[in-house]
């Protein structure tokens, strides 16, 4: 079965992915020990931080447009490395570099916890949320990205409050001297705030539902990397204006820049700036901790680590195991409670893994110079050398001011190599129902090729075979038609881990019935499966929609009763916006032959559209036809049997009239008792009613005792929003 993403996620989901992931650690949990490196300097060194990271942001920039698949910064080492102990050195300084500074964010969060409810201890509270971020990620809880967008925007619109009001409150001899500990003290603050923005790294990760990812997201990577130091270096430098930086190192207080929003706007202030930290390091953590577990599963999936780490909860869908582990190295980090020490070894281990993405970039552009890249790196190849150098540059600045640091570094990297070369290799990896075999790229067929082709999305297992069914008995009649069933998998919106998201592709809906009838169908040649894991629904299905040409859309009916209740839905909106033809399908009795269709036809236009539809219909099955039309008055009955006789020839199959008056609805409930099926056209003034299909057809659908298929045919023309309206504010003035 054909399997994708869907790409849903544009500028403003990506900006505020790379830039929400990046504000946290640093402002809210590194300053006091930025301070007491730097000193006023502090803003200095997150500034150089930030251009450092300008270096290899443009190396994942190029990268993502030569290799757009999820994964980030793991994947591309690997791919450009072939899987070597290079590709594995990178994932395994990724995977322990996030779950340790998760243990920053976990003590930050306590911090302010703890400022806000005096009573809770910071180290409580600290492991309150280790353990509450860990069952939230076994239990896979859907978070909603719009959320996510909402916290990061208040989060710059504090921090930008808290610039502005910092102006007024500057006192420059507070920044004299500069820099206390002379450019050394720079170098090493330089080294452990380059980790702080590692962030906009997560948002390749997500590259395959970015949409057109190779623009945006080398845009949202260089905006996001301007705007955080930005913001970064003002907060610094206002925090040490306001207040002596010797007051806001770790001996003298715990929240230092608290401290300095208490001094511009008493404990309101203070409350906002620990309401904001709380905020930042429970988003960050929790996307952190994601990443982590995420990366040990797509290691053991490239069968680099046991098979243990790729294990799926069938309960809870999601990989217990590397989250329980990842959590276990969360405590260590939060137990050691050191954050000068957990900052430094998390920067050594991404500043390896980053200078790697660099040489990835220097190896991509000698294998493949053929490739096209819709992003170029400026200045090759002293870009990607300068990115190297100052990355090596900054590890070797913290190896010689933090020596314990260094040689925890180098021992878990050793440990690693040790792996690799003796454990790796005699590890059984078993799988489970898990392949670690690449998901197939879905090839984009010529349009010439596509026509007529009928897309059907399932959802529900109860009705799914009788729509699928109605799809095949078509396709098998007219031979060069195939039938696209699409089943999405809607998943949270603010998935953002390291891992490839084969995970969400095997286990989401592993055990649903829905995909096993999909994956039965898949042998036969006029059916064409497609499974979409998506953060909307109607997207998903509209981008399917749109690379077909003239389609036919079948849809399911939701049952009688629920009509009004439907304004807004997916049948609603694919009724409104797709430019196809769209049926609405109620099978009654779970009928599946249909020999005698009734077609209400009024010879207007929508009537003409729909039935080249009843008409193909009627030829898959071999079924007689009936022209209904009812009429106002008795007196108009003969002339109309006339006009319908010409109407009656065009079809292919045996055509009977039927011409009555009264009232349309009446007389097709009465005459259904004798139809296998009833087919309607539905008119462009839906959105009159709240209502689905139109008041008249939704009765009908609801009312009739026989299968009931409503079509809504597609006009270039009429389906125009501004045409439409123009047709409803007509109609409306003509009844008042």
């Amino acid at each position: 079965m054909k399997e994708k993403l869907d790409r849903t996620l544009g500028m403003y989901s990506a900006l505020m992915i790379s830039i929400g992931t990046m504000i946290g650690s640093a402002i809210f949990v590194l300053a006091g020990t930025s301070y007491e490196t730097a000193g006023p300097g502090a803003s200095l060194a997150i500034f150089l931080a930030g251009i450092a990271a300008v270096f290899t942001g443009l190396s994942f920039a190029e990268l993502v447009t030569v290799v757009p698949k999820a994964g980030g910064g793991y994947v591309y080492v690997k791919e450009a490395t072939g899987n070597s102990i290079i590709g594995f050195i990178c994932g395994w300084g990724f995977w322990l570099g996030y779950a340790m500074s998760c243990g920053l964010f976990a003590l930050g969060f306590g911090n302010f916890i703890n400022y806000i409810f005096p009573f809770i201890p910071q180290m409580a509270a600290a492991y309150i949320l280790v353990v509450y971020v860990m069952f939230t990620n076994i239990k896979g809880t859907k978070s909603s990205g719009a959320l996510q967008n909402v916290i990061t925007t208040i989060l710059i619109a504090l921090l930008a409050l808290y610039v502005i009001a910092g102006i007024f409150h500057l006192d420059m001899e507070n920044q004299k001297p500069f820099t206390p500990q002379g450019m050394s003290g720079v170098f090493n603050a330089m080294g452990f705030l380059y980790m702080t923005y590692i962030g906009y790294g997560l948002i390749t990760t997500a590259s395959e539902e970015v949409i057109n990812p190779e623009k945006t997201i080398p845009k949202a990577i260089l905006i996001s990397i301007a705007a955080v130091i930005v913001i970064k270096t003002s907060v610094f430098f206002i925090g040490c204006g306001i207040i002596p930086w010797q007051q806001l190192v770790p001996e003298v207080t715990s929240t230092p820049m608290i401290d300095t929003a208490v001094h511009m706007g008493g404990r309101i202030g203070g409350y906002l700036f620990a309401f904001a930290g709380i905020l930042a390091t429970l988003s960050s953590i929790n996307t952190a901790v994601m990443a982590s577990s995420r990366t040990s599963f797509a290691m053991a999936r490239d069968q680099r680590l046991p098979s243990q780490f790729k294990a799926i909860n069938r309960t809870t869908k999601t990989p217990v195991f590397s989250i329980v582990v990842s959590c276990i190295v969360v405590f260590i980090a939060v137990t050691i409670r050191d954050l000068e020490h957990i900052s430094t070894v998390t920067s050594i281990f991404s500043l390896t893994g980053y200078s790697l993405v660099n040489v990835a970039l220097i190896i991509f552009r000698q294998k493949h110079p053929e490739l096209e890249r819709k992003f170029r790196v400026p200045f090759y190849p002293i870009t990607p050398i300068l990115g190297i150098g100052l990355n090596l540059f900054l590890i070797c600045s913290l190896a010689i001011s933090d020596r314990p640091a260094l040689i925890i570094a180098v021992s878990v990297i050793g440990v690693g190599i040790l792996y690799y070369y003796l454990i790796m290799p005699r590890l059984k990896y078993a799988s489970k129902g898990i392949s670690i075999v690449d998901i197939p790229e879905i090839k984009e067929h010529k349009k010439e090729n596509r026509k007529n082709e009928i897309i059907i999305p399932v959802s529900n297992p109860m009705t799914a075979d009788g729509l699928l069914n109605f799809g095949r008995k078509i396709a098998i009649t007219e031979k060069s038609t195939t039938v696209i069933p699409v089943k999405v998998n809607v998943f949270p919106d603010n998935l953002l881990t390291i891992a490839d998201y084969d995970m969400m592709m095997q286990t989401m809906g592993a055990q649903d019935e829905v995909i096993q009838k999909l994956k039965a169908y898949e042998s036969e040649p006029y059916m064409r499966p497609v499974l979409i894991n998506s953060r909307d629904a109607f997207h998903a299905i509209m981008s399917v929609v749109k690379k077909e040409m003239n389609p036919l859309v079948i849809m399911g009916w939701h049952g009688s009763g629920l009509s009004k209740y439907m304004h807004g839905s997916i049948t609603y909106r694919m009724l409104q916006e797709a430019p196809a033809d769209v049926g609405v399908l109620r099978m009654y009795n779970h009928e599946t032959e249909f020999h005698n269709i009734l077609f209400p036809y009024g010879g207007g236009r929508y009537s003409k559209l729909t039935a080249k539809v009843v008409n193909r219909i009627a030829n898959a099955y071999g079924a007689k036809l009936t022209l209904l039309n009812v009429v106002d008055r008795e007196e108009d009955v003969a002339e109309t049997q006339e006009y319908l006789k010409s109407s009656a020839a065009k079809f292919d199959q045996p055509t009977e009239i039927k011409v009555c008056s009264g009232s349309l609805v009446e007389k097709v409930v009465e005459f259904s008792d004798h139809y296998d099926l009833i087919i309607m056209g539905a008119s462009l003034d839906w959105g009159i009613q709240e209502v689905v299909t139109g008041l008249r057809t939704d009765k009908v659908m609801e009312q009739a005792r026989c299968s009931v298929l409503i079509i809504k045919s597609y006009d270039l023309f009429l389906q125009k929003k501004n045409v439409r309206g123009l047709i409803h504010k007509t109609r409306k003035a003509i009844h008042e």
